[in-house]
């Protein structure tokens, strides 16, 4: 008890000696107030008592973030990657949560929100980073406002909207590795009640991979061509009906897979690295890189190509008393993938992964306020169709090392094929209704109740099946594949899922003083069941009561802090949590297909995020994070092995800063130099936590210059990753075949950009 008071009084102590030192330095500077739409409606960030990170359209583009996958770097608790490279498909996880599968037809606890539309599948998140006016990060499960599944919490981009007076921008960038990028908008008043803005953006990239297969384009070239439009029409005070419509093309040659091959332990089935070893056709990638990161050697491409088209239409109604809004959302998306998924010059892995879906939703919220009370309920409807065709053929070599060509150091001998394919189908309705209240029990203490209950019903059909046939001698270039086998009737499924789901939350927000805010909460989401689609394991492929996963709740508790000090020129927000999940959805890879099951789990933490002006011109921002997960009794690929382990993607630490020293040049110009940062520490990225699926932590920072003039004009010069440090993005491991691929960040990259505003 003396040692908990005496740190007591220590922390207040300290907090007061800043604020005084503080207070004799900083004179007249104050934060930028962020407004978020946390609770369905514009609050200030420092009076919503949940666990909120928000990035403002001025931070996004001082920071330079183009990309979902950026965001890691400045939000505290989220780890975020792409399999294919930015552009593409941003798997994001908050506090441990996360999707960890690449499978379409499963919905990611952590869901994505555009402008209160729910991006269902995980590859259309990065359709709408342009144009941006704020993104949110909510922690924790957000399922009775915002809707499904969001078990782990979710992320909002909103983008700018139509303005009566006439502005907007263009940007222009150039980088290294022949990159290019081109953004604007421009919004204005079309007549006394209609206002309009349009917006595109153009990015595209040569790449910096050295495909050293001179028949096969060089990985990480990418390219970005979108566009919005939108109509606000305002025919009088009471009434507001918003239209936006968005097209985006992305097209990539994706970052390559680094080979690096394993050894596997018999009594747990667990792989560890094997650097001087080889893959199963005695392939070490060193003996055509020499290590180097930035070159490969592939028979396949790599190649993505996707484009997806949004519409959005919200109604706003005031009455007296309450408001009635009407948000009516529909989505449409394609997708080809292909790659070598051996990342070798060996015809050893070969997929391709056509996708396509569409989406509608529709919500009705009724909200209003009156005394004590703020009030809001609605109904919501989602509609999904979903299709996949994914193929694959492994050419698994069956003469061993001794086929090696000395000469040639590549296989040579004969390869036992398989095909794989898969067809399947799925439709998801949902339905439900919600509603939250806000009880002032006095004028500094708010009751917070709300919940959400609501019918989810899937069918899912799909054919899988494999397909052996022996091969002749077996002599490079040529190759064995078959063709897909996705029409036929091999071990065909079919089955129906409905349940109900609730979610609910109870919470008190405390006013300590005007600028200091205590709150708790107990909260729970729920997340819904499903089917297991594409390749399935062979556990799954042998019996198939495994291919239905049952619904995941998470009972979470947390609590926090959120205060502002010197008039608004110190920030200091922290929160601490603990989830308790019943039935946690456990993606396992074994061999060369996948299973989701249903395991208890637990995770724990606490953020703390930072934000100050020290002096006039130096601005500090500090975000940290503490995570301990443990998935229970997870059963491990050998035979009669179980054990607890960490969830993927759950980093022990993380840390995020910057610093920016402002000053003001010659001839009315103004300059930033802006030192920012990141730290990551080691986490597994699969749920069995195989040695060699272990991440190496990192720390990476960038360096700007930017320079405003004339209150129109921005020029920024920056580097990226200054330090030169390729760690590791993603780690997938490849049991069967022996090898695990890597992805490697981008080198460090030098840019430029010219920015106009009017």
């Amino acid at each position: 008890m003396v040692g908990n008071k005496m740190k007591s009084v220590d922390l207040r102590v300290i907090t007061v000696g800043v604020a005084l030192a503080l207070a004799q330095q900083v004179h007249g500077q104050a934060l930028e107030e962020v407004t978020v739409t946390a609770q369905k409606r514009e609050q200030s960030l420092q009076d919503v008592g949940i666990s909120v990170s928000a990035l403002s359209s001025d931070r996004i583009t001082e920071y330079g973030l183009s990309s979902a996958i950026d965001l890691i770097n400045k939000v505290p608790s989220l780890d975020n990657y792409s399999p294919y490279g930015p552009g593409s498909s941003a798997n994001i996880t908050i506090r441990g949560i996360g999707l960890n599968d690449f499978g379409e037809g499963h919905e990611a606890p952590v869901t994505a929100y555009v402008d209160e539309f729910y991006l269902v599948p995980v590859p259309a998140v990065d359709f709408s980073l342009y144009d941006l006016d704020r993104v949110e990060v909510l922690r924790g499960p957000q399922g009775t406002l915002f809707g499904r599944n969001s078990t782990g919490g979710l992320v909002h981009f909103v983008t700018k909207r139509p303005t009566r007076e006439t502005s907007g921008f263009l940007s222009l960038g150039v980088a290294e590795y022949g990159e290019f990028k081109g953004e604007g908008a421009i919004s204005g008043a079309l007549s006394e009640t209609v206002s309009g803005r349009l917006s595109f953006l153009s990015h595209h990239s040569d790449g910096y991979i050295d495909n050293r297969n001179p028949d096969i384009d060089d990985g990480g070239q990418a390219g970005t061509n979108a566009v919005r439009a939108q109509l606000l029409f305002e025919p009088s005070e009471d009434l507001s009906i918003w239209v936006k419509a968005s097209h985006a093309d992305i097209s990539k040659i994706h970052t390559h897979y680094e080979q690096q091959p394993m050894v596997v332990d018999p009594a747990t089935g667990l792989y560890s690295s094997n650097p001087g070893g080889t893959d199963g056709a005695g392939y070490n990638q060193n003996n055509f890189n020499a290590g180097d990161r930035n070159a490969t050697f592939t028979s396949v491409p790599n190649e993505m190509e996707q484009s997806g088209s949004h519409l959005l239409v919200k109604i706003d109604k005031y009455f007296d008393g309450f408001s009635l809004t009407s948000t009516t959302g529909y989505m449409d998306m394609e997708r080809e993938l292909s790659e070598d998924c051996d990342a070798s010059p060996n015809d050893i892995c070969s997929s391709n992964f056509p996708y396509e879906t569409d989406w509608l939703t529709q919500e009705f919220r009724f909200s209003g306020e009156g005394g004590s009370l703020t009030w809001t309920a609605g109904l919501y409807y989602l509609y999904q169709d979903a299709k996949n065709s994914p193929s694959a053929t492994f050419n698994v070599p069956v003469s061993g090392p001794a086929a090696v060509d000395p000469d040639t150091r590549l296989y040579n001998g004969d390869f036992l094929p398989i095909s794989l394919a898969a067809n399947w189908e799925q439709e998801t309705t949902s339905y439900s209704v919600f509603g939250q209240i806000e009880y002032d029990l006095s004028s500094s203490l708010t009751l917070i109740a709300g919940a959400r209950y609501g019918r989810d019903e899937k069918e899912f059909t799909d054919r899988d099946n494999a397909t052996l046939r022996s091969c002749p001698g077996f002599a490079l270039p040529t190759n064995c594949f078959l063709a897909p086998q996705g029409t036929g009737s091999a071990n065909p499924y079919s089955g129906d899922y409905a349940e109900n789901l609730l979610s609910w939350k109870l919470g008190l927000d405390y006013r300590l003083q005007d600028d200091v805010l205590l709150y708790l909460s107990v909260s729970q989401g729920s997340k819904a069941g499903g089917f297991n689609n594409g390749f399935y394991s062979s556990a799954a492929a042998a019996d198939q009561s495994l291919i239905p996963y049952e619904d995941e709740t998470n009972l979470a508790y947390e609590v926090g802090v959120k205060s502002s000090w010197l008039d608004n020129r110190v920030r200091t927000n922290v929160a601490a949590f603990y989830y308790d999940y019943t039935d946690f959805q456990t993606f396992q890879w074994q061999g060369v297909g996948g299973l989701i099951a249903n395991n208890d789990a637990s995770a724990s933490g606490a953020e703390v995020e930072f934000e100050a002006y020290l002096t006039q011109s130096l601005d500090a921002q500090l975000g940290l994070s503490y995570l301990d997960t443990t998935i229970e009794d997870l059963e491990g690929p050998a035979t009669g092995y179980v054990a607890d382990r960490e969830m993927a993607s759950a980093p022990g630490v993380t840390a995020n800063g910057s610093l920016g020293y402002s000053m003001v040049l010659r001839n009315g110009i103004d300059a930033k130099l802006l030192w920012d940062w990141n730290y990551v520490s080691e986490r597994y990225t699969n749920n069995f936590n195989d040695p060699t699926s272990e991440m190496e932590s990192y720390f990476k920072h960038n360096l700007s210059l930017v320079l405003n003039w004339g209150e129109r004009w921005t020029a920024t010069a920056y580097v990226r990753n200054l330090s030169d440090k390729q760690n590791e993005n993603k780690v997938f491991v490849f049991s069967d075949l022996g090898y695990r691929q890597v992805i490697h960040a981008q080198p460090r990259t030098v840019g430029a950009s010219l920015r106009y505003e009017f």
